[in-house]
């Protein structure tokens, strides 16, 4: 059975808030800061043959990852047979019971937590209170993996705490990625104008390299048709357009205010060979670049 626990907050009889009792190795906090994320519980869980917990609630989201065999949750008027790669999540105060197979007994791991966003971070994962279970998608030690950095950093200190909140947004990192390759299909989570504004900082900061539309799009996050989609809407250009036009500006600016030589400029502006250069500026820009240096 799990450790008997003392108090709505859970603060334990003794100050140790490491344990490892027979079938459970878990870590336990007594504060709750008022987080964005917060970790109050994690750890591992090996039942025996029909163990059960509740028909009860908990004050705090519990996320449950099956490692080896089955077992079944009963919550909101539905029952979830679940085995080996299913996570299932209990939501706060709403009333919940699970019970480990009488043949094969389930082996999971779990994180419980806190926090201002962790709804939101939880919707993102694919979870919701309609719907509190879903598969890993990936090898379920991906997961464990982050959890076994919680409970290794279990001392009080404030590298500690910082290591295992490291640890817990890490968790939601492989949630997020994990439902996003699960075949419900791309997403995005930011505005198009977060998109926007990203993709022409990169090109402010690189356009004097040899970039292509490709290493725009990679480095936002984003497919190139939607790249193209948000310059369309919001700048009336294609991202290729804008490169090029932003290239030419510069390129006219340094013809104007340097003695640097047409191939320099060519360099600085992203082109290796200068001819192309000079044909690109003079099909934007209407004159050759020696010519214009000299109007």
């Amino acid at each position: 059975m799990e450790p008997k626990i003392m108090g709505g907050l859970g603060i334990r009889g003794n100050s140790d808030m490491y344990h490892y009792e027979k079938g459970v190795h878990y870590l336990q906090l007594a504060d709750w800061p008022s987080e964005s994320l917060c970790l109050t519980r994690c750890g591992y869980h090996e039942c025996p043959p029909n163990h059960s917990w509740g028909p009860k609630s908990r004050p705090q989201y519990h996320m449950h990852f099956i490692l080896e065999g089955k077992g079944t949750l009963e919550t909101c008027g539905n029952s979830y047979h679940l085995t080996k790669g299913d996570i299932f999540l209990l939501l706060p105060n709403v009333v919940s019971c699970y019970y480990a197979d009488h043949k094969e007994p389930w082996h999971y791991a779990f994180a419980c937590f806190v926090g201002t966003q962790a709804e939101r971070y939880l919707k993102r994962a694919g979870f919701s209170k309609d719907s509190v279970i879903r598969r890993c998608n990936l090898s379920v030690n991906t997961f464990t993996a982050c959890i076994d950095e919680m409970l290794e950093s279990h001392q009080l200190t404030m590298t500690n705490e910082l290591k295992r909140t490291a640890a817990l947004y890490k968790l939601f990192a492989l949630l997020i990625e994990s439902n996003d390759f699960s075949g419900e299909g791309t997403r995005y989570d930011y505005s198009s104008q977060s998109y926007l504004d990203h993709a022409l900082q990169f090109i402010h900061f690189n356009f004097h390299k040899n970039i292509q539309i490709s290493d725009i799009a990679e480095y936002v996050g984003i497919t190139r048709s939607y790249l193209f989609q948000i310059f369309k809407q919001n700048l009336n250009e294609s991202p290729k357009d804008y490169l090029l036009h932003y290239r030419m500006e510069h390129a006219k600016y340094l013809l104007e205010t340097t003695n640097e030589s047409i191939k320099g400029i060519s360099a600085a502006v992203g082109y290796n060979d200068p001819l192309t250069f000079s044909k690109m500026f003079n099909s934007i820009i209407g004159v050759p670049p020696s010519k214009y240096r000299q109007i």
